[in-house]
């Protein structure tokens, strides 16, 4: 496995040793890459202050790490102060662990044997009094976000680390605003899944899923999807689901659960879209892609293929009723301006024996409309050779990318997605037991080989936690959770964990994938302001090749600050320029 490093660039603060008054203490920082272990020792090497570098409109996170020295230590508090507050926000959350057991599936066990069996890092949870046991070290996490119309400076800001009224350690940071503005609408064309019928099972939503007050609860989670720079566009707006429907615990279909029918059986209508065939109801969908679109949205899935169904086995009563769905949808996005945006999902990586039915769904989307696009995910390189002309959007995994010859099928003008699944499970990938930069790594591989955007399968596939809101304690000082696994390797398939009172919770992988798309839509305004040689002279210095990129953070945290510095200096020449 990649190795796991710790930076350097972090202020410790030792207290207590002078006074016996106060417990000791070890407090620093690190690297929003590094992956911080209950049972692992402090940093042992530290400089003077944290400094976070950003642009306008952008989100960088970092973490505070608390050792305690000695003896447990019990309801430890942190407060924090930050200058700027009208345009800076900050958000503390806990770091959170989940238990892993030497019998997990991981399928690059025998290439890397795990690292580390037992307590890892990963959701973050809400801010709260903590505990920590004697030897062992708590990260807190910080996320600094600044609004598009902070003032280009220096901010300080603080951290005070307290036990009831006692203050047992400060520590001081820096924010660096630079005079550049990250958009906010996206370009990347991310997508995830984000089922409903999976938090509508969670959380149980009194009025069911018609009712407003899931509606709300969804768009909750969406914006938060989409601040993340993935948003749930595969299924936030999907109207006809043909896949076998599962229970609500089951994680890896991407049929719908029973709620999502809404009661309309037989039939393969599933909500946001209400009404029933001939009588839709659009209110919904049309919401959600108002949502969509304050981020930049640009395409999004209103249908999809069971991955079971052959061709043969596809009755004239579905095709039917597909057509009549895709017909009234269109008339609806039409109207709103959008309908360029919408595409159907094709049968999910299709077996070779699937691929006649992938050629035929595609030609029967074309006979009802024939601007409408289709979306095609692969898991085998020979089937992109083979497949094609049936697809308007091809999607393959980032390590088929160079077998499959998929980049020659970019260069013609096609639409190139890709993602990162259980398998191939080859670096990069979104496994909790894999390095934190690995999800950093692949917006600057998404930049560097000109990719359009980035899908993942599942944002909240939470399997046998679902309905189980005792998985965290929200109310203790325990940081270790009883999330349990599902029958896929730990993390495969979420990157949101569920909060009490609907709350979504981001994870540490999810953090920083989110700085790598910010990354990649920072070096496209680069590119975009005529300083593309520079932009990909950047990206290849840390991102040179899906086999080989930078591991270490910190030469992704100094890429992020020179790209922050080059921006700054071709807006300052552009101005020059413009006087």
């Amino acid at each position: 496995m990649h190795g796991i490093h710790l930076q350097l660039a972090c202020l410790a603060a030792f207290v207590g040793a002078a006074s016996p008054a106060l417990p000791a203490i070890r407090a620093s920082f690190a690297s929003p890459m590094d992956k911080v272990f209950l049972e692992g020792p402090p940093p042992s090497q530290t400089l003077s202050t944290w400094t976070v570098s950003m642009a306008r409109g952008e989100q960088e996170s970092f973490q505070l790490l608390v050792h305690a020295d000695g003896e447990s230590l019990n309801a430890l508090s942190v407060e924090n102060s930050l200058d700027g507050t009208s345009h800076l926000a900050a958000k503390l959350s806990l770091v959170g662990y989940v238990r892993t057991a030497e019998g997990d599936p991981r399928p690059w066990a025998k290439q890397e044997p795990p690292t580390h069996i037992g307590w890892w890092p990963d959701p973050l949870l809400p801010i709260r009094p903590f505990d920590i046991a004697a030897g062992q070290t708590q990260p807190v996490w910080i996320r600094i976000e600044s609004s598009p119309g902070a003032a280009p400076g220096l901010y300080k800001g603080s951290l005070r680390i307290r036990q009831g009224n006692r203050r047992l350690a400060t520590l001081r940071y820096l924010v660096r605003v630079y005079d550049v503005t990250l958009p906010r609408k996206q370009q990347l064309r991310n997508a995830a899944f984000m089922p409903p019928g999976n938090l509508f099972a969670h959380y149980q939503t009194a009025g069911g899923m018609e009712s407003p007050a899931f509606f709300e609860l969804y768009k909750r989670w969406a914006r938060e999807a989409f601040s993340q720079h993935l948003g749930p566009t595969f299924d936030m707006l999907m109207g006809w689901n043909q896949g076998q429907v599962r229970t609500d615990i089951t994680a890896g279909p991407l049929g719908p659960t029973s709620d999502m029918l809404l009661g309309r059986t037989p039939g393969h209508l599933v909500w946001p879209v209400l009404g029933r065939n001939g009588a839709y109801d659009f209110r919904y969908t049309d919401a959600l892609g108002d949502l969509g679109r304050e981020y930049g949205m640009r395409q999004f899935a209103i249908a999809i293929f069971d991955r079971e169904t052959t061709w043969a086995q596809q009755s004239e009563a579905a095709k039917a009723e597909l057509a009549g769905f895709i017909r009234a949808y269109s008339e609806n996005l039409k109207a709103r301006g959008t309908w360029e945006a919408a595409y159907v999902y094709n049968v999910d990586e299709p077996p070779e024996n699937q691929w006649d039915t992938v050629r035929n769904n595609h030609q029967l989307v074309k006979s009802i409309a024939p601007d409408l696009k289709t979306w095609l995910c692969l898991n085998q390189p020979k089937a992109v050779r083979q497949l094609q002309s049936s697809a308007d959007i091809l999607d393959v995994y980032i390590r088929q990318y160079d077998s499959s010859g998929v980049e020659e099928v970019r260069k013609t003008g096609k639409q190139v997605i890709w993602a990162v699944c259980v398998w191939p499970h080859e670096h990069p990938n979104l496994f909790i037991e894999y390095p934190a930069v690995d999800a950093r790594a692949i917006g600057w591989l998404t930049y560097r080989y000109g990719i359009s955007g980035f899908e993942y399968w599942g944002l909240n596939q939470w399997g046998e936690n679902t309905g189980n809101r005792e998985w965290a304690n929200f109310r203790s000082g325990e940081t270790k959770t009883r999330w349990r696994r599902t029958k896929w390797p730990w993390g495969d398939g979420w990157l949101l964990y569920p909060g009490e009172n609907g709350e979504p919770l981001a994870s540490i992988r999810f953090e920083n994938l989110r700085d790598g798309f910010e990354d990649s839509e920072l070096l496209s305004l680069l590119a975009g302001q005529g300083e593309k040689p520079r932009a990909d002279q950047l990206s290849v210095s840390v991102a040179g090749s899906i086999e080989s990129y930078h591991t270490n953070p910190s030469d992704f945290a100094a890429a992020h600050v020179e790209l922050l510095r080059r921006l700054h200096s071709s807006s300052a020449r552009s101005r020059h320029r413009a006087r």
